[in-house]
C-alpha cells in the first residue's frame, strides 16, 4: 500500500497513541503532528519522486525501524511501503494506525512539518523581519560600518509642492523664463525647505509626480543633478506605458512595511484612510511651508530614539520560540533513534564501521538538504553526496550491480599491492579478484571525493 493511503485510512487519535506511548512525544506537539497528518492526506502525488520503496522493518527486538533518512513528505506520498517482519514475529501483524504512527514519526526527522509548511513558515519569518525598522549602511564596506539609520520614505509630488503658483506668477511678472528643458522651474525657497527635511531625516525620495510619466528615469535623474536638488530620487514606473496613481506608488513601497516611517507631500487629497496620518497636504500656491517641514521631520524621525527591540512582535516571537522548542526536542530524540542501531552495531575490530558511520551521516544530510532546499545549488551537493554513498556501498560490498560488472584490470597495480593480481581472465577465482579490485578502486575514489567536496557539504 502507498504511503499516502495509510494516512487516508488511519485514525489520528490511534496514530497519536503510537507517537505518545512508543516515542514519548509530548502533548504540546500533538497539534503540530495533526497538521502534518491532515496535510499528507490531501497532497498531490509527484510521479517523478515516487519510484523508491519505503521499507519498514520489525527487527529482532520487536522494534519498528524504517530504512534510511526520509525525504520531504511531498516526495513520499506516492511511494509503496514494504513491511518486513522478522520470521519469529510474523504473527505480530501491524495495524494501519500503528504503521502510520511509525511512518509519521520517521518522516519528521528534520522537523514536524511538511516542506510546504516549512516554506510558508520561512516566508512568514521573512515578512516579520521585514516589518521594520530597516537599517541601511552608508559605508558599503561591510567590514567597517560607520553609521546606521532607519530607512524612511518621502513621497514627493512636484506640481503644487515644488512648482508653486506663487513662484510661477512672480517669474512671469518679472519677464523671466518659467520653464527649462525639463519643465516648470521649482521655487528655490521651497527647494531649501525640502533640503532641510532631507538633511535632518536622511529620508529617501520617491517620486509620485506625473512628471515620471513624461520624463524617463534617466532624464529625471539628470534634472535632479543639474538643478542642484537635495538627496537622491527613486522613480517608480510599473510599466513604461502605464499611468500610475500617487496612491499606487505609495502602496507599492509600503506593503509589508508596517513600521517604516514615511511622509507624503502632495497638493491633492487622493489617498486611502491608512495613509491619512502620513499625508501633509501642501498649499499649491505657496508649496512646502515651515510648518510642513516641522511636521515632516517629526513624522520621519518618530522612531529614531527607539531601540530596535521596540519593534519586535513579542507575541509572534514567543509562539515561534515555543514551536521551535517542541520541534528541537522532538528532533533530538529522533536523531538518537536514527543513530542508535548504527552505533550499537559498531565493532572495535572492524575498519568498515568507519565508512558505515560516514555513510549514515551523509545520508542524514542528503535528507536535510532535500527538506530545506535553502540554498542555490543544493541539488548538485546532494548528487555529490549520493555518489559518495554509492562508492561506500561498493567498498563495503553492499551493492546490487548485476552479473559481472566491467572492471578495468590493466591498472590494478595502482590499487593493489600484488604484482600478479590477475592472471586467468576466465577463472572463478579471477571474478572474485575483479570484485575485490572494484572495491579497492571505490575505496580510493571515496577519499578523493571527500578531499575535494566535503568542506562544502557541511558549510
Amino acid at each position: 500500500m502507498k504511503y499516502q493511503e495509510y494516512y487516508r485510512q488511519a485514525d489520528f487519535e490511534e496514530v497519536w497513541s503510537i507517537l505518545k506511548n512508543v516515542y514519548n512525544e509530548k502533548e504540546d506537539s500533538k497539534p503540530l503532528y495533526r497538521d502534518v497528518f491532515d496535510a499528507i492526506r490531501i497532497m498531490s502525488v509527484d510521479q517523478s519522486r515516487s519510484h523508491e520503496e519505503i521499507r519498514l522493518i520489525v527487527n529482532g527486538y520487536n522494534e519498528v525501524r524504517i530504512k534510511g533518512a526520509p525525504d520531504p513528505q511531498e516526495w513520499l506520498v506516492g511511494r509503496e511501503v514494504e513491511v518486513d517482519i522478522f520470521e519469529e514475529y510474523i504473527n505480530n501483524t501491524l495495524s494501519i494506525d500503528t504503521i502510520t504512527g511509525h511512518l509519521l514519526y520517521w518522516s519528521t526527522l528534520y522537523g514536524i512539518k511538511t516542506q510546504e509548511m516549512q516554506c510558508a513558515d520561512f516566508q512568514k519569518w521573512m515578512d516579520h523581519m521585514m516589518s521594520g525598522p530597516y537599517y541601511t549602511v552608508p559605508d558599503n564596506n561591510f567590514e567597517r560600518i560607520e553609521e546606521s539609520y532607519i530607512v524612511k520614505y518621502l513621497f514627493l509630488d512636484f506640481d503644487g509642492v515644488l512648482n508653486t503658483e506663487q513662484y510661477q506668477a512672480r517669474l512671469a511678472i518679472e519677464g523671466k523664463p518659467i520653464t527649462d528643458e525639463y519643465g516648470a522651474l521649482f521655487d528655490p525657497k521651497v527647494v531649501d525647505r525640502l533640503a532641510e527635511i532631507i538633511e535632518k531625516t536622511k529620508a529617501e525620495i520617491v517620486i509620485t509626480s506625473s512628471w515620471q510619466n513624461i520624463l524617463s528615469a534617466e532624464v529625471l535623474d539628470e534634472m535632479w543633478k543639474k538643478r542642484g536638488l537635495p538627496g537622491e530620487i527613486r522613480v517608480y514606473r510599473k510599466q513604461e506605458s502605464e499611468q500610475v496613481s500617487h496612491a499606487q506608488v505609495v502602496k507599492s513601497f509600503m506593503d509589508n512595511m508596517s513600521n517604516t516611517p514615511f511622509v507624503i507631500l502632495d497638493d491633492e487629497d487622493q489617498y486611502p484612510e491608512e495613509c491619512r496620518n502620513n499625508l501633509i497636504a501642501i498649499n499649491p500656491v505657496t508649496g512646502i511651508k515651515e510648518k510642513d517641514v516641522a511636521k515632516a521631520i517629526e513624522l520621519l524621525n518618530i522612531y529614531d530614539d527607539m531601540p530596535s527591540h521596540a519593534f519586535i512582535d513579542h507575541e509572534y516571537e514567543a509562539e515561534r520560540d515555543r514551536i521551535e522548542k517542541i520541534n528541537g526536542e522532538s528532533c533530538d530524540r529522533k536523531k538518537l533513534l536514527y543513530w542508535r542501531d548504527t552505533i550499537l552495531c559498531d565493532e572495535a575490530y572492524s575498519w568498515s564501521s568507519n565508512l558505515v558511520i560516514l555513510q549514515k551521516k551523509i545520508k542524514y544530510n542528503i535528507g536535510y538538504y532535500r527538506f530545506t532546499q535553502r540554498f542555490e545549488g543544493w541539488e548538485k551537493v546532494v548528487a555529490q553526496m549520493e555518489l559518495c554513498c554509492r562508492l561506500i556501498s561498493i567498498t563495503l560490498g553492499r551493492t546490487k550491480v548485476g552479473d559481472k560488472p566491467y572492471v578495468n584490470t590493466r591498472n590494478h597495480t595502482r590499487f593493489c599491492s600484488e604484482s600478479a593480481y590477475l592472471e586467468h581472465d576466465d577463472s572463478d577465482f579471477n571474478e572474485y579478484r575483479k570484485e575485490e579490485l572494484r572495491k579497492a578502486k571505490a575505496y580510493k575514489l571515496i577519499w578523493q571525493l571527500l578531499s575535494k567536496y566535503m568542506k562544502d557539504w557541511w558549510d
